[in-house]
This record gives structure tokens, sequence and C-alpha cells, in this order.
């Protein structure tokens, strides 16, 4: 009755729902044609409030950490598909993420009104962390290979048309009708750039939303051979083939790389979460064949290690999937990062003076070190919120984790005041009679306890004893009174026991501690992945300086623009060099190499300057092809290890949940509870 009675409540919510709904849209009709008929034009019509929503939500979304990892993966996939302008983007991008938030409220509320309960809850979660991770694969990795391997062959075929016909008009679009069904979106589009007549304002309109840099680079490269036209060598041939050929070596060893890392993780991520599914059936078989465990599952330790098992595995798949990621980011964007710290510094007295005390002083080493840590991991930070970071996640994991220990002590003493079954590895399976019987005791058991908890001085031995006795109307030295003593004597001893120890603080104190450095290990990870995107910058900046260099009437300052356009860690530093560059060109690259203490960037800066006073731009850049070169063999070397040494750790973080459910939750439990056992017949025998 009450399962019926859920479901009447949950189906009448849900009329409710699509009737309000289906009101508010007929609401919204009539008023629209009601505006037409009279002529009123000043109403805003629908369209236009839901656009200025989503481009407000879509900023609103970018400051908050996980729905901002969804929106750019939507975003990827609709980059690849379509190609809209970053107005049109942004709207069909909120489209999607309002109505993933609107299915994942319902059908929260429905499993909630359905069942309420926190593991309801946390299978809600799990399936949208699985059901995510399996639409990334499909809708975005996947796509972004076939559009690399498309591009790929589509970059081919130009050239063998522009060889033909050395018109790189005609070549991108006789290519067309050989391009994939991703690639031949973005081929249209590179088309209509070359054909438009402000070729250069198109160009830039699509670099905003193009999904790849090889796109960018390749749109770029031939808006600028249609401008000023292909320089033919006698030796090297053509500038825009070699470029091509350029960026197909590049997009060779990223198709390659990406194959092989995909293979060496291949199914892991899906290996790690399989103990969370195989969690109960393993408590249950293991109930069943060996009785005495329901014992250690309901205790203390049992929900811990039940914890321990969902924590590994979640942990274990949540890297697995970071390390699948290849991160091809158009742009560097970080929208203006949402300042808690200052609202808390403003709302808690004192707290900001706290802060500052648990800083490293002005003006001392470790002052200086925190202060390039943070300029390192490109983060809009200052010490003082570094520290109040540190403080909170102090803070949040002594509470979790002194919840988790204090939750463990109550299910333990619920579960000895509500076991109905005195279980021993000694013990067969009981009759109905028995059964029965078994039931009797534990409510006598719950009585006297419940008794002595209201008593506000514990009995002593005897005075217990003789309790029990008068209540079963038996004699204090009856076999029956004293194993009723016994039983409860050892579940008071649970019961009364059921607190926070003093080790179980300890426990807490020592990891919170840990975990106060958790927000300067994100810095130091974070600064680790940005001198990586620096040094395959750098690589990328020499193979487009190596394809410019060759054209008719370079100069510095187009050098730097092509630079800023395509540069994502350098950008800011190249854009203030820009601006600057009219008062002074020395000066400005002088400033440029200041602001980035990056060594091989700096090498190009310097070559930049010997074009100001002495050389030319080939001549300055001679050897760059030598310097690609190494750029390329130290880039293909990296990856090699980095497939090792992704595939060994993905092969541990893979089997890892698997091993720890068959020990912590299958032979742990059986080896406690034939330890205690084997102690308790000892003292029985004694």
């Amino acid at each position: 009755m009450n399962m019926l009675a859920q479901y009447i409540v949950v189906v009448a919510l849900i009329i409710t729902i699509l009737y309000v709904v289906n009101q508010y849209y007929k609401y919204l009709r009539a008023k629209r044609k009601r505006q037409e008929t009279i002529g009123a034009g000043k109403g805003i019509p629908f369209p236009t409030i839901l656009n200025k929503y989503t481009q407000k939500g879509y900023n609103v979304i970018l400051r908050i950490p996980i729905l901002r990892t969804v929106l750019i993966k939507i975003r990827k996939k609709l980059e690849t598909l379509s190609v809209y302008d970053e107005y049109t983007l942004r709207r069909e991008v909120m489209k999607i993420i309002f109505s993933i938030i609107a299915l994942f409220s319902v059908g929260c509320l429905v499993l909630l009104i359905v069942r309420p309960s926190w593991l309801i809850v946390f299978w809600i979660l799990l399936g949208i962390l699985m059901l995510s991770g399996v639409l990334i694969d499909f809708f975005v990795y996947r796509v972004e290979n076939r559009l690399l391997i498309q591009l790929k062959n589509y970059i081919v075929r130009v050239t063998f048309n522009f060889q033909q016909t050395k018109m790189v008009d005609d070549a991108v679009f006789d290519s067309i009708q050989y391009a994939g069904p991703e690639m031949k979106v973005h081929a249209e589009r590179i088309n209509k750039i070359l054909t438009a007549l402000d070729s250069e304002k198109e160009l830039a309109a699509y670099e905003e939303v193009a999904p790849s840099r090889y796109l960018r680079v390749f749109a770029g490269l031939a808006v600028l051979v249609k401008d000023r036209g292909d320089n033919v060598d006698e030796k090297e041939g053509s500038s825009f083939v070699r470029g091509l050929t350029s960026i197909n070596k590049e997009l060779n060893d990223e198709v390659l790389y990406r194959s092989k890392l995909s293979y060496a993780l291949r199914s892991l991520s899906t290996l790690a979460l399989i103990p969370i599914f195989l969690a109960l059936p393993t408590k249950y078989w293991s109930i069943s064949k060996f009785p005495t465990t329901e014992s250690f599952y309901d205790s203390r330790i049992g929900f811990l290690s039940e914890i321990a098992v969902y924590a590994i595995s979640v942990a274990c798949y949540l890297i697995v999937r970071k390390m699948r990621e290849i991160n091809d980011n158009t742009s560097e964007f970080k929208p203006t990062r949402i300042k808690w710290e200052e609202w808390l510094f403003k709302k808690i007295p004192l707290l900001e003076k706290f802060c500052e005390a648990l800083s490293p002083q002005r003006f001392t080493k470790k002052y200086h070190e925190r202060q390039q840590l943070i300029k390192d991991a490109n983060e809009n930070l200052e010490i003082r919120e570094l520290t109040l970071q540190q403080i909170l996640s102090c803070l949040a994991v002594f509470i979790i984790l002194v919840t988790s220990f204090t939750f463990a002590h109550i299910r333990e003493s619920n579960s000895v005041l509500n076991q109905v079954v005195s279980q021993s590895i000694f013990t067969s399976q009981l009759s109905e009679k028995e059964l029965q019987t078994e039931i009797q005791k534990n409510e006598f058991d719950k009585s006297v306890i419940g008794d002595l908890k209201e008593m506000k001085k514990l009995p002593t031995e005897e005075e217990l004893r003789d309790m029990i006795s008068d209540q079963l109307n038996l004699d204090p030295n009856d076999l029956e009174v004293t194993n009723a003593y016994k039983r409860i004597a050892g579940k008071w001893v649970t019961v009364s026991n059921s607190f926070l120890q003093w080790w179980e603080v300890l426990i807490s104190i020592v990891i919170a501690f840990v975990s106060y450095f958790i927000p300067v290990l994100i810095l130091i990870s974070k600064r680790k992945a940005r001198l990586k995107l620096m040094e395959r910058e750098v690589y990328q900046l020499l193979v487009l300086i190596s394809i410019l260099r060759d054209f008719e009437g370079m100069s510095v300052s187009i050098i730097l623009n092509w630079l800023q356009r395509f540069s994502i860690a350098f950008k800011k530093p190249i854009t203030v060099a820009i601006e600057e560059f009219d008062s002074g060109q020395e000066m400005a690259l002088v400033k440029l190499s200041e602001n980035n203490s990056f060594e091989p960037f700096q090498q190009i800066v310097e070559r930049l300057k010997l074009t100001i006073v002495r050389l030319s731009i080939k001549e300055a850049f001679n050897d760059i092809d030598m310097e690609r070169e190494f750029y390329l063999e130290q880039r293909r070397e990296d990856q090699k290890r980095s497939l090792e040494k992704k595939g060994q750790i993905g092969d541990f973080l893979g089997m890892g949940p698997l091993v720890c459910l068959t020990f912590i939750y299958l032979i742990f439990p059986i080896i406690y509870i034939g330890v205690k056992e084997s102690k308790n017949m000892i003292n029985m025998l004694n």
C-alpha cells in the first residue's frame, strides 16, 4: 500500500508539471498572437528572452567547475559537427545544458520520492557519471578523431589539386566533394571565407569557433596564399605545399598518439567501475555461504569498508578518464572567477587577518615561491586566498571524516540491537521455531538495554543479573539467566562505546592536515600541464614561422599578428607587444621576452629582434627547420614515455578496485570473523 501511494504521488506530480508547462506555453502563444493581431510591437518575443538568458547562463556556467567541463564537451561536439558564429553557438550549447539540468532534476526528484536514501543519491550520481563518460566517448572523442583523419585526407587532396591548378580557392572547392561528413562542413566554411569580399573578417569569425588548431592554421594559410600569392623556390618548391606538408606531418603524429593511447587504456574505465556493481552481490553471496559475516557488514568496520570500495572505484574511474583526455583547446580563455574568498573575508570578521597570519610573510623566499607558483599556473589568486582554500579544504575533510566515524558508530549500535540471530561459525541454519525464539531474546535484550540507558547509575554485575532474573522470573543462578547476562553485557559494551573515539579524532586530524596541502598540489599539477602546453606550442609556432618566412613582404609585425592569432599560452604577452609595437619595436620585443621566462619562446623573440636591425625574416629563421626537427623528435619521445607511463598506471587503476573488492569486501570479513570467533571459542573453553 505504501508503494502504491508513492507511485500515485509521483504520477500526480508529473501530471501537474506537464499541465503547468502546457498552460504556460499556451499563455505565451496567446500573448504572441494577441500582439500580432493588435499590432503592438513593443512586447519582447520569447526567442529574444531565451537568447538573453542563454547568453547570461553561458557566462555563469563557465564559472562553475563541474558544469564548465560539461559545457566545454558539448561545445566541442557542436563545433565539430556544425559551424556557427559565437553568439549562436553559445545559444545552442545552453539549450542542451538547460535540457540536461531539467531532466536530471526531474529524475532525482522522482527517485527520491519513490525511495529516499543516500545510496539512491549515490547511484544517481554514479549513473550520470557513467552516462556522461559514454556520451563523451561516443559523441566527442570519436568525432574528434574522425575529423582529424578526414582533415589529413582533405589536405592531401587539396595539395594534389593545387599542384594541378595553382589556385588555392579552386583547390579548396574541388576537394570538398572528397571530404568526409565532419570535414565537409568546415571545408565549405573555408571555401566561403576564400570567396568572401572581406576574407580577413570571415577568417577571424571562423577562428573563434574552429574546433582544432590545425583547421585554423589551414584556413589562415589558404587566405594568406590567396591574398599574397604563392612563393615558389627552385630547390624547395611551393611554400603553400610545404606548409600543408608540415601540417600533415603533425597531424600524423597526433592521430597515431590518440590511437595508441585509446588502445592502451581501452575498457579500463569500465573495469574500474565493476566493483561498485559487484559489491552488493558479493555481500549477499558471502552472507549466504558464511552467515556469520553479516555481523561484519553491519558493523562499523563493514560500513567503512563499503565506503572505501566505492571511493576507490570512483577515484580510479575519474583518473583513468582524465588520462584519456587530450586537451586541444582553441583558446585559453579563463572567465572572471567568482571571488567567493573575498565575500567570506567581508562576511566573517577577523578571517582575513587569520589567513594573513597563516600565509607566508612578504619578502620571504616561501612567499615568492607561492606567488611564482600562482603565476605559472595562470590562476587569478592572492596568497591569502590560497591560504583560505587550504583552511577550508582541511576543515571540510575533517568534518567528513568525523561525520563518517560517527555514522559508523550509530550503524554498529543499531546493528547490535536489531541483530536477531546470534551468529557464529559454529552454528547452522535455524528452524522457524528457533528463529522465533531468537527474536524474543532480541526484544528482551533491547528492553533491558533501554532500561540501562535510562539509569543514572549503572548497576553492578550482581545487580544486572538480579534485574534480568526478575524480568525472566527465574533464579539468578539459572543457566538461561547466565546466558542472557553474557549476551546483554556484550551488546551493552558495544552500545555504550558507540561514540567518537579519541584515536578516530586523531586519524581525522592527521588526514585533514595532509589535505591542507591539496590546493597547493593542484596548482603544481596545473603548472606542469601549462609547461607541457608551452613546449607543445613552441613547436607549433616554429611550424607556423617556417611557413610564413618564405612569403614576400613578411615583417616582424605580421609575424607577431600571426603568432597572436594561433597562440594559447603566449597570447596575452604577444597581444601586449603588438599594442606597444608602434611606440618602439625593439622595446616591445624586450618586454615580450621579459613577460615570459620560457627559454624556447625567448629564443624565438631573440630571432625577431635580429630582423629589426640587420637580418631579414628568412635569414633570421634560416636554421629553424633544424630546431623544428629537434622539437618534433623530442615530442615523439615524450609521447612514447607518456604512453608507457599511462599504460602502466591505467593497468594498476583498472585492476586496483577489483583487488580491493576481493580483499576488503570478501577475504577480510571472513578472516576478521574467523579470528573473532576463534578467540570467543578459546574463552569459552577456558
